[in-house]
């Protein structure tokens, strides 16, 4: 991104992602506590944000890890007892830089997860996706490709099992989604939508920007009217 702050602090239609991503699951019922896992230098910003934004579902504010997966890891060691106690029965993952996912679609994963065990968002793929063999050359992957997204949501007590088991072994998974498949739980896939996106570059900036002017606008204030010329 090359900008003089952790993009979580870039503004997007006036306000900043963290706190669009953090208003999200405060405006949906189903979510009752967000753990916010964050780099230490970025804690005291991210306090001061929670407060400013009464985010009241913020209850906890965890330093993460050198990687995602470590990251991870410590947010659901920050709620270990309330997972084990049965007070908590299902965990969402979900990207800070993911500020368009909607109400239903958190509700929709999460029944899902509820019901099978462990379910992602995640859209068709509409390019061709490959695979490199060792000599260079491109492996067939097949048609059917999707492009996984968050939040990923799983019945907690089998997450954060599966969390201990890569602990113990020295695994790092590349989403939660692939630590909870090692220890052999099938993943649904619920569909998402191509506006989840995650700001990664100036480029996703930009497209965020457009997106969010989009969602602050009803649909008929979109349209342009042509006037021919006489």
């Amino acid at each position: 991104m090359y900008a003089p702050m952790s993009k979580v602090f870039l503004l997007v239609g006036g306000e900043t992602i963290l706190e669009r991503t953090l208003d999200l699951f405060e405006r949906t019922p189903i979510i009752d506590t967000v753990v916010l896992v964050v780099a230490e230098k970025d804690r005291a910003a991210c306090s001061s944000l929670v407060r400013s934004a009464r985010l009241r579902k913020t209850r906890r504010i965890v330093t993460g890890g050198s990687s995602r997966h470590e990251s991870e890891y410590h947010g659901l060691l920050a709620i270990e007892d309330q997972i084990m106690s049965g007070e908590i029965d299902t965990v969402l993952v979900h990207d800070a830089v993911r500020p368009f996912v909607t109400p239903g679609q958190i509700e929709s994963v999460t029944a899902e997860a509820r019901r099978t065990g462990a379910a992602i968002l995640a859209i068709p793929a509409n390019e061709r996706i490959v695979m490199s063999a060792k000599d260079g050359t491109v492996v067939d992957c097949g048609d059917d490709l999707w492009v996984a997204q968050t939040p990923q949501a799983f019945r907690a007590a089998l997450v954060l099992d599966a969390h201990h088991r890569a602990a113990a072994d020295g695994f790092v998974g590349t989403d939660t989604s692939a630590v909870v498949e090692r220890v052999g739980q099938e993943v649904s896939v619920v569909r998402g939508a191509e506006e989840n996106i995650k700001i990664t570059t100036s480029d996703d900036l930009l497209r965020a920007e457009l997106i969010a002017g989009q969602l602050s606008h009803p649909p008929h204030a979109r349209l342009g009217v042509l006037t021919p010329r006489v």
